[in-house]
């Protein structure tokens, strides 16, 4: 019982001190003690000093002393490594189930820094260690959460051994952010109906292909084109983003991808309409999302649309 309060005061505190968008170390929020190695250290000062003082031998007491000076600079050059440095977190690049999520860390340090860890205490990850040079520098730290689904950051710990490993030196960063696992795509057919649409009359024709055969000229790129239309030969040129137009393009392909289309379990069809989006995504089609009565999405395209559609199938 008094373990579980000592444990619950403990998270509250860390919350409390490191719950912000960016903080700055200092001696508010830097924890410094002992390593195993700094501990076992200690040891070997105080059994020279017995030793010396027992046996008047004053050669043994002098390396007790300087053994002693060796783990007090230790204490004070492992807290200075830290002292100073800003943390802030940038983004994190939502990803598919079974693939690392990317959290872009900034560190802004006012001298050079030796050793520094970063690390989560809530997920897996690809372990980072690195000195950083004076100056500010993005860090990635990779995550591995498995399953579909949103998740809190939770919390970041920053430590350094530096020097010697006889300290150990950390802080924390609490970020109040989400981020998303999709589901892992899986091949289906793109869609079980293709509705043709002109933009200028807003009519509604049944047809089965899309005519993007013959070349009709360029036009200039605007948001939530396909970026896979863009013409990189013309933008090579002239840095002009252009989009290659086709006589088929006065129609584009609509299509509604719905749940209850699909068979298989929960995680199958989430899987099949993960990739529906990213395939009606690439060939700039305009598509709707029905994952039941409650959650709906209407029909749109873009960069945006496509990530709003995702992250719904993350919370589903």
């Amino acid at each position: 019982m008094r373990s579980d309060w000592l444990q619950s005061w403990l998270a509250d505190m860390i919350k409390r001190k490191h719950s912000a968008a960016q903080i700055t170390l200092s001696h508010h929020n830097i924890y410094i003690v002992p390593s195993r190695q700094g501990a076992f250290f200690l040891c070997m000062v105080i059994l020279n000093f017995i030793l010396g003082s027992n046996y008047q031998n004053n050669l043994i007491l002098g390396v007790a002393y300087i053994m002693l000076l060796i783990l007090v600079l230790a204490l004070i050059y492992g807290y200075l490594n830290l002292h100073g440095l800003t943390i802030q977190v940038l983004d994190i690049k939502n990803n598919f189930a079974s693939k690392p999520v990317e959290v872009l860390i900034k560190l802004s340090a006012p001298h050079d820094c030796f050793s520094l860890d970063i690390a989560s205490q809530e997920y897996d990850f690809s372990a980072s260690n690195n000195n950083y040079q004076q100056g500010a520098t993005v860090a990635s730290l990779f995550l591995h959460p498995e399953q579909r689904g949103r998740y809190q950051l939770g919390r970041i710990k920053l430590s350094s051994r530096y020097p010697f490993g006889l300290v150990r030196v950390w802080t924390y960063l609490n970020v109040d952010r989400t981020f998303c696992i999709y589901p892992a795509p899986l091949t289906c057919q793109l869609t079980f109906s293709t509705q043709e649409a002109t933009e200028s009359q807003g009519q509604y024709l049944h047809q089965s292909t899309q005519s993007h055969e013959n070349f009709d000229g360029l036009e200039r790129f605007r948001p939530g084109i396909s970026k896979s239309r863009i013409s990189w030969r013309h933008f090579a040129k002239n840095q002009q983003l252009l989009v290659k137009q086709y006589s088929g393009d006065s129609y584009y392909s609509q299509h509604t991808f719905d749940y209850a289309a699909h068979d298989g379990n929960k995680e199958i069809r989430l899987s099949k309409l993960c990739y529906q989006i990213l395939e009606a995504d690439k060939q700039g089609d305009v598509f709707a999302l029905r994952l039941s009565n409650a959650v709906q999405l209407g029909v749109d395209r873009g960069d945006k649309h496509r990530e709003m559609c995702l992250e719904a199938l993350s919370d589903f």
